[in-house]
């Protein structure tokens, strides 16, 4: 739900949220949006929405994981982002990565809908945001029926942008001008960089994926025993040693693990 301070910093933009119809050529949203921005209709009251609802719940719980998975600090929580050049765009921040200096958006999705298609579904979100930030890239972090988010690095596509900011002033041009816009066709979202791969054939990756298979229950194990066997040693120990095994403590009282013959 946004604040008062928000709905006054919001009033009278483009926002991010509403730019979507001018890149897919939804005509009826078009229309609606226009309508409401000079004032002949009424925004819908999206706020007992469930979808919307669980988003926002969940908003705060996504960055704090986001901060502490990516070890980033995540600035600027709500604020209202005006474009640089176009003070008439704006776009409502979810957070602000301090590390890579970029925006983020958190989703909440129902279901299990592909990641692949929720990032082509928020495409304009995501770069009208880049665009209100100057920045070159914005993380996607999304939840997909509950489970933890998964997060995406999305780079700008400037063709696409470029279209999405003419499309923008257009249709802020039709307003001012208080002129039915004019509906362009569609536009496809960026197609993404990364691929998926079987490696089905390949018996590099055969032989080396059944070996990491075969020892990743040792590695566990023998990470938890060295755990273990360290907690072991006496504080005032320098050297603890059976068999087959010593644990040694340096000047700086770490504890190193070895083999005997070591």
């Amino acid at each position: 739900m946004l604040t008062a301070a928000q709905r006054e910093a919001r009033a009278g933009k483009l926002t991010s949220s509403r730019v979507k119809c001018l890149m897919t050529g939804a005509k009826q949203d078009i229309m609606n949006l226009y309508l409401e921005m000079i004032g002949e209709r009424q925004e819908d009251d999206l706020s007992m929405i469930w979808d919307i609802q669980r988003g926002e719940a969940t908003e705060t719980a996504n960055l704090n994981r986001y901060e502490w998975k990516k070890s980033a600090k995540i600035t600027r929580r709500g604020e209202v982002c005006v474009h640089p050049r176009h003070d008439f765009l704006a776009a409502t921040l979810d957070g602000w990565d301090e590390n890579r200096m970029c925006p983020v958006e958190c989703k909440d999705v129902k279901g299990r809908e592909p990641f692949e298609v929720v990032r082509e579904r928020y495409q304009p979100q995501l770069h009208f945001a880049m665009c209100c930030t100057n920045s070159i890239e914005c993380a996607l972090s999304v939840i997909i029926g509950g489970y933890e988010p998964v997060v995406e690095y999305i780079d700008m596509d400037f063709d696409y942008a470029g279209e999405l900011m003419r499309r923008c002033l257009q249709f802020m041009d039709a307003v001012r001008a208080k002129t039915p816009p004019v509906v362009l066709p569609p536009v496809p979202p960026p197609v993404s960089q990364w691929r998926e791969y079987n490696m089905a054939g390949n018996d590099t990756w055969r032989r080396f994926a059944e070996q990491w298979l075969q020892t990743m229950g040792a590695v566990d194990a023998c990470k938890e025993a060295e755990k273990v066997l360290k907690g072991l040693v006496p504080e005032d120990a320098k050297k603890c040693f059976a068999c087959g095994v010593r644990i040694t403590r340096n000047r700086a009282g770490a504890l190193s693990l070895r083999t005997d013959d070591e």
